[in-house]
C-alpha cells in the first residue's frame, strides 16, 4: 500500500515538473507560424514559445498540421497544446491571453463592396467557421459563410467569384498576398463594424488542466521588452502591435511598481448596477463593454484581477468580511463618492460613451431627448449622471428607478414610455431574450462618466492604475463599442435600416395628402427646437456659460411647486476692478471664465448658478436648509481660494470671493430675498471681504 502511494506521488510530481512540450502549429499561418526555407518552424508565435521555454528552462518541439488538424491533434493528445485563436469548443481549455490579432474582411480591388450594407446577401469565405460567425453577428443571417481548409483555395475562390469577400487575420492575409505577388489585386474593407480582434491562447484538452497552470505560471516570467522586439522582427508596422502597446504602458512604471505588479493581484468591485457572471471555477467576471474595458486595463498591467461583487455602494464601504477591494470602478453620484472618499482616493472621471434612449422596438424617428420631452422617462438613481441630467432638463418627466431590470420592466409593462441608460448597460441587458421587445431607438448628447477609486492604504496602486488607464484610449473604446453594438440594431454613425424605413415612409407620404400634414408637423417641431435654442442663448452668459441676468429674473418670477426657492447666495469677486486695471480686461475675462466654471460645478437639482452682471454672481437654492446654504457658501469661498488665481493688488495675494446669504420664510417673498442677500453681501465686503455672511432679520448679520 505504501509502495502504491509513493508511486502515485511520484507520478504527480513528474506531471507537475514537465519540462518538454510539443506544440501544434499551422505552417501557413504567416507571419505567426510558418516554415523557413529549410522547412524548420519559424514565425512570431514560434519565437514567443522559444522565449517562454528559455525563461522557464523548458524545451519545445513543433508539429505541423493544417489549421483544423492542429485542433484535432490537441484534442487527441498527439501534442500538448495548440497555439492559436479559437477557444469556442467544449473540449478546449485556454491559457491566459498571449496575443491579440486584428481580423478584417478583404475583397477584390475592383469590387463595389465597401461597408456592412453592401455585404448583405453576399458570400463570405473563411478558414474557420468561427470567423464567419463574427461577420454574421455583425450583418445578420443574410450572408452565406463558406469554409476552406487553407489560404490558397480561399483566395482562388475569391478570384473566381465563388465568394464575394474573405475574412481572416489582417497580417496573415497581407503576408500571403505579398508572398504570392497578388497584393495589387485585393483591398481591405474599411468599415469599422467589420474590423474584429481575436485573442491568441495556448489551448489544451480540458482533461489536462494542470498543464495550463504550468503554462500560465511560465508566462509571468517573460520579458515584455523581448516580446516587443520579436514583434519588430515579424510585423511591418508595430505602432499598434500588442506587446509594443503594452511596453509603452509599462515603460511608465517605476521599478518599484513593476515589482509590486509581479507580486500582487488586484481586487476590484464594480458598480452595483453591473451584474457579474459567476464562472464554474467560482471566479466572477464582468461581461459586456465594461468587462472588455477592464480586460484591456488589466492586460496591459500584466496583473491578475479578482472581482469582488457587491449589490450596493454601502456594502462596498462596509464589507461584511472587513476586507476592502483595492479598486472600485463605477458611475456614482457625488454623495456616494464623498462617502467612499473615506477609504478611497479617486482619479479623474473617465468618459465611457453615450447615454441612449431605450423604448419599444416599434418606435422610430427618435433623434434625441427632445423627441420624447412629453414622455415618462426612466432614469437610474444614485448614478453620476442622475442629478446632472434631471437639472439640465428641468421640464422633462423623469422617473427615478433603482435598477436596470426595474427600469426595463417598467417600459415593457407600459408604466413608463422610455428609459435613459448608458450604452454599455443597455447592450448588456437588451441582448437577453426577456427584453427582445425593447431596443435602443436613439442616442443623446449626454455621456456617462465612470469614477475609479483606489484604496488609500495602497498609494503605489494609484499611480499604477492612473498609468494603466492611458491604454484605454479613444480608438480602443471605439473598437470595444463596435464589437458589442453588433449585437443590437444600434449603430454609431448610420443606421441603414432606419434610413431605408424613413425613405420608404417619405415615398408613401408623397403619394398621399398625409404628407403635407407630416411636413407641417416636422416644420413646426423644427421651429420649436429653434425657439428652444434661441431661448437658451438668450438665457446664457457668453463668457462663463452660466445662466445670465435675464434667466435669474425669470427664476424669481417662475411659480414652480416642485422647486420652491428657499434661499439665495449673492457672490462678488473681491477687488476685481483693481485686477482688471492691473492685468488688463482680457486676463480679467479669463479669470471670470474660471470662476464661472467653478460655480457651474455646484449646479444640481437643488441649486442653479447665474452671472448677474460684471463680477457679480448668484446661486438660487431650492428646498435647501439654512445649514446646507452655509456649508455651500463656505465651500464656494474656500474652493475659490484653492484655485489660487494670482491677484497682486489684493491683500490676500489671490482672487477671493465675498458671499451674502439670505433664506426665505415659509412663504417666499423673492423681492425681500433679493434685498436681504444684497445686504448680507454688503456686510461681507465691509467685514474685510473673503467672507461669508448670513442675513438675520432678528440680529446683526452672522459672519462665518
Amino acid at each position: 500500500m505504501i509502495f502504491i502511494c509513493l508511486l502515485l506521488l511520484s507520478t504527480q510530481i513528474t506531471a507537475a515538473e514537465k519540462t518538454h512540450f510539443t506544440i501544434a502549429i499551422d505552417p501557413e499561418y504567416i507571419p505567426f507560424t510558418q516554415k523557413d526555407i529549410e522547412g524548420n518552424p519559424t514565425g512570431l508565435l514560434v519565437d514567443f514559445w522559444n522565449h517562454w521555454a528559455k525563461q522557464n528552462h523548458y524545451t519545445v518541439e513543433y508539429k505541423f498540421y493544417k489549421w483544423e488538424e492542429t485542433l484535432e491533434a490537441t484534442k487527441k493528445g498527439e501534442v500538448d497544446f495548440h497555439s492559436g485563436t479559437t477557444k469556442d469548443r467544449d473540449w478546449m481549455y485556454a491559457s491566459d491571453k498571449i496575443y491579440e490579432i486584428a481580423t478584417s474582411l478583404f475583397t477584390l480591388r475592383n469590387s463595389k463592396i465597401s461597408n456592412i450594407r453592401s455585404l448583405q446577401h453576399k458570400r463570405v469565405g473563411a478558414i474557420d467557421a468561427y470567423y464567419g460567425q463574427l461577420v454574421k453577428d455583425a450583418i445578420g443571417n443574410s450572408i452565406d459563410v463558406i469554409t476552406y481548409d487553407d489560404y490558397p483555395p480561399l483566395v482562388e475562390a475569391l478570384k473566381r467569384g465563388e465568394i464575394d469577400a474573405l475574412i481572416d487575420d489582417v497580417e496573415s492575409v497581407v503576408y500571403y498576398f505579398i508572398k504570392t505577388g497578388q497584393m495589387n489585386r485585393f483591398k481591405q474593407i474599411k468599415d469599422k463594424r467589420l474590423h474584429f480582434y481575436n485573442d491568441v491562447y495556448a489551448i489544451c484538452n480540458a482533461e489536462n488542466k494542470p498543464l495550463l497552470k504550468q503554462i500560465n505560471a511560465g508566462l509571468k516570467k517573460m520579458s515584455l521588452k523581448k516580446l516587443a522586439q520579436i514583434e519588430k522582427i515579424w510585423l511591418p508596422t508595430v505602432e499598434n502591435a500588442f506587446y509594443t502597446k503594452k511596453l509603452q504602458v509599462h515603460s511608465q512604471y517605476t521599478s518599484e511598481e513593476e515589482k509590486w505588479l509581479q507580486k500582487n493581484s488586484i481586487s476590484l468591485t464594480g458598480d452595483p448596477q453591473w451584474l457579474p457572471t459567476l464562472l464554474g471555477n467560482g471566479v466572477y467576471h464582468y461581461r459586456g463593454i465594461m468587462g472588455d474595458y477592464l480586460r484591456v486595463i488589466t492586460s496591459n498591467m500584466g496583473s491578475k484581477l479578482k472581482i469582488h461583487p457587491a449589490n450596493s455602494w454601502e456594502k462596498i464601504l462596509h464589507p461584511a468580511n472587513g476586507r476592502y477591494s483595492d479598486v472600485i470602478f463605477g458611475s456614482m453620484d457625488k454623495e456616494t463618492k464623498n462617502r467612499l472618499s473615506q477609504k478611497y482616493d479617486f482619479l479623474e472621471a473617465q468618459d465611457f460613451g453615450p447615454m441612449v434612449i431605450v423604448m419599444n422596438k416599434k418606435v422610430r424617428f427618435i433623434t434625441d431627448l427632445y423627441d420624447i420631452r412629453t414622455k415618462k422617462i426612466g432614469i437610474l438613481s444614485s448614478q453620476e449622471y442622475t442629478d446632472r441630467i434631471c437639472s439640465k432638463y428641468v421640464s422633462y418627466d423623469f422617473v427615478k428607478m433603482k435598477t436596470v431590470p426595474a427600469l426595463l420592466d417598467a417600459i415593457k409593462n407600459g408604466k413608463i414610455d422610455a428609459g435613459l441608460l448608458s450604452l454599455s448597460k443597455a447592450i448588456d441587458f437588451l441582448v437577453k431574450k426577456k427584453y427582445e421587445a425593447l431596443d435602443i431607438v436613439g442616442k443623446t448628447d449626454e455621456s456617462i462618466y465612470v469614477d475609479t477609486g483606489i484604496l488609500k492604504e495602497k498609494p503605489i496602486l494609484k499611480d499604477i492604475i492612473r498609468k494603466s488607464l492611458i491604454s484605454l484610449n479613444t480608438d480602443t473604446k471605439e473598437e470595444i463599442l463596435s464589437k458589442w453594438t453588433r449585437h443590437l440594431n444600434y449603430i454609431e454613425k448610420v443606421d441603414y435600416k432606419l434610413t431605408y424605413s424613413v425613405a420608404s415612409l417619405l415615398g408613401l407620404l408623397l403619394l398621399s395628402t398625409g404628407y403635407y400634414a407630416y411636413a407641417i408637423r416636422r416644420k413646426h417641431e423644427a421651429v420649436q427646437r429653434m425657439n428652444v435654442k434661441i431661448e437658451h442663448l438668450l438665457k446664457t452668459d457668453d463668457l462663463t456659460g452660466l445662466y445670465n441676468k435675464r434667466a435669474f429674473t425669470q427664476a424669481f418670477e417662475r411659480i414652480d411647486n416642485e422647486k420652491k426657492i428657499s434661499g439665495l447666495l449673492f457672490i462678488d469677486v473681491d477687488y476685481f476692478k483693481k485686477y482688471n486695471d492691473f492685468y488688463g480686461h482680457m486676463q480679467g475675462d479669463d479669470a471670470l471664465e474660471k470662476i464661472g466654471e467653478q460655480l457651474n460645478s455646484y449646479t444640481s437639482w437643488h441649486r442653479e448658478a447665474y452671472r448677474i452682471g460684471g463680477e457679480e454672481f448668484g446661486i438660487v437654492l431650492y428646498d435647501c436648509s439654512e445649514g446646507d446654504a452655509l456649508r455651500l457658501a463656505e465651500k464656494v469661498r474656500a474652493d475659490m481660494e484653492a484655485l489660487d488665481i494670482v491677484h497682486a493688488q489684493s491683500p490676500y495675494g489671490h482672487i477671493t470671493l465675498s458671499v451674502g446669504i439670505a433664506m426665505s420664510e415659509e412663504v417666499c417673498d423673492t423681492k425681500s430675498l433679493y434685498i436681504n442677500a444684497d445686504e448680507a453681501l454688503y456686510k461681507a465686503k465691509m467685514a474685510g471681504r473673503n467672507t461669508v455672511v448670513l442675513y438675520d432679520s432678528k440680529e446683526k448679520p452672522e459672519m462665518t
